[in-house]
C-alpha cells in the first residue's frame, strides 16, 4: 500500500506527474480513481478476509485481481503512448514521453496488491504458478521490446548522420562520430537489460532472488534521482526512463524488473529456508548473478568512455584526459574485482567474501560520485537555449545514469546476500560440529564389560540330608488292592495271542486272466 501511495507523488512520464507542470488534472483523477482501488485490493489480501468463511481463497484472488486491473491498464498505456511518440517522432529533437519513476512503483505496488498475502512458510514445490508464468512472459516482453528499441533508434541515427546536402563530399568526422556513438552505447544498454531481463525467464531460486534486488534498487535508484538535487546530473532525463538506446538502459528493463520484483518477492523472501547447500548455493549464485551485471555495465562503461574520449579530441569538444582516464580506471578497477570475485566465490571464505563484497559496493558508489563531478561540461553562453524544467543539463558526456544508481543498489544487495550465505554456511557448520562432538562422546564414554568365567565349582558346604525311612521315619500308609471288576474292558489280541505278532500279508504279482 505505501508503494500505491507514493507513486501518486512521483512523475509518470515527461508530461503528467507531481512536479510536472501542465500536468492534466483529469488524468490525476484517473489515478486517484485506480489507486483507491488498488488500495482496496490490500484489505481483502489480508489473511482475515481470504481465510474466514465470507470469501474463500478463490473468490478472493479473483476479486483482488479484478480491483488491480484498472491499475495495471493505466500503467500499459502510459508503454503505448510513449511507444506511440517513439515512432511519431522518430528520427526529430522531439523527446518522447517516456515512463518515470511513478509508473515503476506503481506497478510493483499494484503486482503485490493483487497477489495473495502469505500466511506462512511458503512450500518447496510452490514454484509454477500463473504467477510465475506471468513474470516469464514479462521477461520475453521486456528482451523483445528492448531489442525492437534499439534497432529503431539505430536506424534513425544511422539514417540522420547518412544524410546531408551535398551527398558524400559533407560525410566526415561528425557523421562517423554519431554513428559509432549510437552503435557503441545502443549496445551497452541493449546487452545490460538482456542479461538482467533473462532472469525472469529462468526457474532458479537465485535467478528470482536476484530479480527482488534488482527491482528494488531501480525503484529506489528511480526515486532517489528524481528528489535529489543532482538528480538532473546524475540522468539526463531526471530518472524519466527513455527507450533503451536512446539514453542508456530504457523502461522497458525498470518496468520489467520492478513488475518481477513485485512478483517473486513473497515467495523468495519468504519461503523455505534452511542451512541446507541447496539453500546456500541459491544465495551464492545470486550474488554470482548480480555481480555479472556489474561487471558487465562497467566493461560496457570503459568502451563508452572511450568512445567519448575519441569524439572529442576529433571533434574538439570539452574534455580532460586525466578526468577520463580517471573515470575508466574506476570502471576497471571495479569490473575487474567483479569478474575476479565471481570467478573465486565457491573457493574462499565467507568472511572474505563478505568483504570483498563490501568493496564491490563502496566502488560502485564511487563510480556514480566521480562521474558526476569528473564529467565534462558545456559552459554557459549567452544564445544557449533555455533551460527545460524537467529535464537537461550541461554536461558534455552523459554516461552516468540511473542504471549507475541501481547498480549501487544492487550491489548493496549483493553484500546482503554473502552475509545470508556465510550464516547459512556456519550454521551447516556448526551442525556438523556439533554432530561430530556427540559422536566423538559416545565413542569415548567408558564401555559397561560383563565379565564370562569358568562355572563355580562345588561348594564345601556340608550337605543337607533328607530322611527316607529309618527309625522313627513316618512309614507310608498300606496300598489298596483293588479287585477286579467283573465287567472290565480286555486287549482284544486277535489271531497273535499266542505269539503276540501281527500277521502281515505278503505282496502278490497281479497277473490278468488269459483270454
Amino acid at each position: 500500500m505505501v508503494l500505491l501511495v507514493l507513486a501518486v507523488f512521483l512523475p509518470w512520464n515527461l508530461y503528467f506527474g507531481v512536479g510536472i507542470p501542465d500536468s492534466s488534472p483529469a488524468l490525476f483523477a484517473v489515478l486517484l480513481a485506480v489507486t483507491v482501488l488498488a488500495v482496496a485490493a490490500v484489505a481483502v489480501a489480508g489473511s482475515w478476509r481470504s481465510g474466514g468463511e465470507r470469501f474463500n481463497p478463490a473468490s478472493a484472488a479473483r476479486l483482488r485481481l479484478a480491483l488491480n486491473a484498472p491499475y495495471l491498464l493505466l500503467v500499459l498505456a502510459v508503454v503505448a503512448f510513449d511507444a506511440y511518440e517513439t515512432v511519431r517522432f522518430g528520427g526529430t529533437v522531439t523527446v518522447p514521453g517516456g515512463v518515470g519513476p511513478g509508473a515503476w512503483v506503481g506497478v510493483a505496488g499494484s503486482l503485490l496488491s493483487a497477489q495473495a498475502a502469505p500466511a506462512g512458510p511458503i512450500p518447496a514445490d510452490d514454484e509454477y504458478t500463473g504467477w510465475h508464468r506471468s513474470a516469464r512472459m514479462i521477461g520475453a516482453l521486456s528482451m523483445l521490446a528492448a531489442v525492437l528499441s534499439f534497432g529503431f533508434n539505430l536506424y534513425w541515427r544511422v539514417r540522420y548522420a547518412l544524410q546531408s546536402t551535398n551527398g558524400a563530399a559533407e560525410f566526415g568526422k561528425q557523421n562517423i562520430a554519431v554513428i559509432a556513438t549510437a552503435v557503441v552505447y545502443g549496445v551497452v544498454a541493449l546487452v545490460a537489460v538482456l542479461v538482467a531481463s533473462r532472469w525472469l525467464l529462468q526457474r532458479t531460486r537465485a535467478s528470482r532472488l536476484t530479480t527482488v534486488a534488482l527491482g528494488a534498487s531501480a525503484l529506489a535508484a528511480g526515486i532517489l534521482v528524481w528528489i535529489l538535487p543532482v538528480g538532473r546530473d546524475l540522468d539526463a532525463f531526471h530518472g524519466i526512463a527513455q527507450n533503451t538506446s536512446t539514453a542508456g538502459v530504457g523502461f522497458e528493463g525498470y518496468l520489467a524488473w520492478a513488475a518481477g520484483a513485485a512478483i517473486f518477492a513473497p515467495r523468495a523472501l519468504f519461503g523455505h529456508r534452511n542451512p541446507s547447500p541447496a539453500e546456500e548455493s541459491a544465495w551464492r549464485s545470486a550474488t554470482r548473478n548480480g555481480l555479472l551485471l556489474i561487471a558487465v555495465w562497467a566493461v560496457g562503461s570503459i568502451a563508452m568512455r572511450l568512445t567519448d574520449l575519441v569524439v572529442g579530441i576529433a571533434l574538439n569538444y570539452p574534455f580532460s584526459r586525466y578526468d577520463s582516464v580517471v573515470l575508466a580506471a574506476f570502471d576497471l578497477v571495479t569490473a575487474a574485482l567483479a569478474i575476479w570475485l565471481r570467478r573465486r566465490l565457491a573457493g574462499i571464505s565467507a568472511r572474505l567474501v563478505t568483504s570483498l563484497c563490501g568493496l564491490v559496493a563502496a566502488l560502485s558508489v564511487a563510480r556514480v560520485i566521480v562521474g558526476v563531478a569528473l564529467a565534462p561540461r558545456f559552459a554557459d553562453s549567452p544564445n544557449s537555449p533555455a533551460r527545460q524544467p524537467v529535464y537537461g543539463n550541461d554536461l558534455a558526456q552523459q554516461i552516468t545514469s540511473t542504471f549507475d544508481v541501481t547498480l549501487c543498489g544492487l550491489a548493496l544487495g549483493i553484500l546482503a546476500a554473502a552475509v545470508v550465505a556465510g550464516q547459512l554456511h556456519g550454521r551447516r557448520l556448526a551442525r556438523r560440529a556439533a554432530r561430530k562432538r556427540a559422536a566423538d562422546a559416545n565413542a569415548a564414554a567408558p564401555t559397561t564389560r560383563v565379565r564370562v568365567g569358568q562355572a563355580p565349582g562345588p561348594s564345601a558346604a556340608a550337605t543337607t540330608r533328607m530322611p527316607t525311612g529309618g527309625p522313627g521315619a513316618e512309614s507310608d500308609p498300606p496300598t489298596a488292592e483293588i479287585p477286579p471288576l467283573a465287567g472290565s474292558p480286555r486287549i482284544f489280541r486277535g489271531d497273535d495271542s499266542g505269539t503276540r505278532q501281527i500277521p502281515v500279508r505278503g505282496p502278490q504279482i497281479f497277473r490278468p486272466p488269459q483270454t
